[in-house]
């Protein structure tokens, strides 16, 4: 039994395409088959997206440090509270501190009694995005209390925030590397390719 008629035509039609299609577009198409590389392509411009805008992004200043919580744990998203109830707006604990006397260490507990809800767009440290324009919204924070997602540092300075500035950095030095990789490349190809013999070798 032969193939049928319509799904021949679609064949054909589509080793047409690969036929006429430029480089460019078999590299797309071929990519696109990859579906593990397209959602890691799709990560990675999340990524980036971020770090561009890590001044909005960020819940605090970079260097904005409370001597309160250092080395604070981190403060856990919640959608039920201790009592069993069911929020729809996410929020956490607030976070208490006290001096274990046998460590003779800060030891941090949750504060119940402490509840601060998660909030867009919010008023916190003030900020140039990338320079030019002073703001000091930020796309995510509590109003009032701490928000430590990821914990606080040795000097009481919000780890997550760390990271994403931290973020700018070496997603910046990929890219440099990928260019000087990409110009020496074409170059040095280039040369050998059109000169070849003692220049190729």
């Amino acid at each position: 039994m032969g193939e049928p008629k319509s799904r021949r035509k679609t064949r054909q039609t589509r080793d047409q395409r690969y036929v006429v299609a430029s480089q460019w577009q078999l590299t797309i198409w071929r990519f696109l088959r990859h579906k593990m590389a397209v959602v890691a392509l799709a990560i990675l411009g999340i990524f980036y997206v971020v770090v561009i805008f890590a001044e909005f992004v960020a819940p605090y200043d970079p260097y904005h440090n409370d001597a309160a919580y250092l080395h604070a744990p981190p403060q856990r998203l919640r959608f039920i509270d201790d009592q069993g109830r069911l929020h729809l707006r996410p929020f956490v604990y607030g976070l208490k501190s006290e001096v274990d006397p046998i460590r003779m260490a800060v030891v941090f507990e949750i504060d119940t009694s402490a509840k601060h809800p998660l909030a867009l767009l919010v008023k916190g440290d003030r900020y140039r995005m990338w320079g030019l324009f002073e703001s000091q919204l930020h796309l995510f924070g509590v109003p009032e209390g701490t928000l430590f997602l990821l914990g606080a540092d040795k000097m009481g300075r919000d780890l997550l925030t760390r990271v994403i500035y931290g973020g700018r950095i070496s997603l910046t030095i990929g890219l440099i590397g990928i260019a000087i990789s990409f110009v020496l490349g074409i170059l040095i190809g280039g040369i050998s390719g059109y000169f070849g013999g003692l220049a190729d070798m």
